[in-house]
């Protein structure tokens, strides 16, 4: 009975496997609405007071930041992120896909300790292709913007860095 059951038991298993892999559409692969602005980045940042350029201020060096679809697969807007490595920010910006840049205005972000919204303002962003040289020496896409964050009023940082190239 042992032998039946197991036999049952592996025919079972196998027509299940086999449905599963089966086709569910026929469209091909393809990318986002805004994938020629979508990465993973290794950027640095600067910060500008009173026109002066303090280099890497806190001392961070490089760090990854991330730009990806909407649910929607929206084109003329995406998700933009420090990925919880700078100021905490995640937000959906608008862009403008054909020029390959973006920018807001007052976009919450969080509350501070106090209960205070923090508000930032992102500006002169843009995505160059070939804007860059990744560590392999080879050209690479770049990204560049500033941002002002109303908890440090005055300071404008300048966020920029390259595609990450996998190595």
């Amino acid at each position: 009975m042992k032998k039946y059951i197991s036999l049952f038991a592996t025919a079972l298993l196998l027509t299940i496997g086999f449905a599963s892999c089966s086709v569910e559409t026929d469209e091909p692969a393809g990318g986002t609405a805004v994938e020629k602005m979508a990465g993973h980045w290794i950027v640095t940042v600067d910060a500008i007071v009173d026109g002066e350029v303090y280099e890497d201020p806190y001392g961070m060096g490089s760090w990854d930041m991330y730009t990806y679809n909407t649910a929607d697969n929206d084109a003329d807007k995406m998700w933009f992120t420090d990925g919880n490595n700078f100021w905490g920010y995640e937000f959906k910006i608008p862009i403008n896909l054909s020029e390959r840049t973006f920018e807001i205005k007052d976009q919450y972000i969080y509350d501070d300790d106090e209960g205070e919204p923090v508000y930032c303002t992102v500006t002169d962003g843009k995505i160059i292709e070939n804007g860059g040289i990744n560590v392999n020496g080879k050209p690479t896409d770049a990204i560049d913007y500033k941002i002002e964050f109303t908890d440090d009023a005055g300071t404008i940082y300048h966020v920029h860095g390259v595609r990450y190239a996998g190595f």
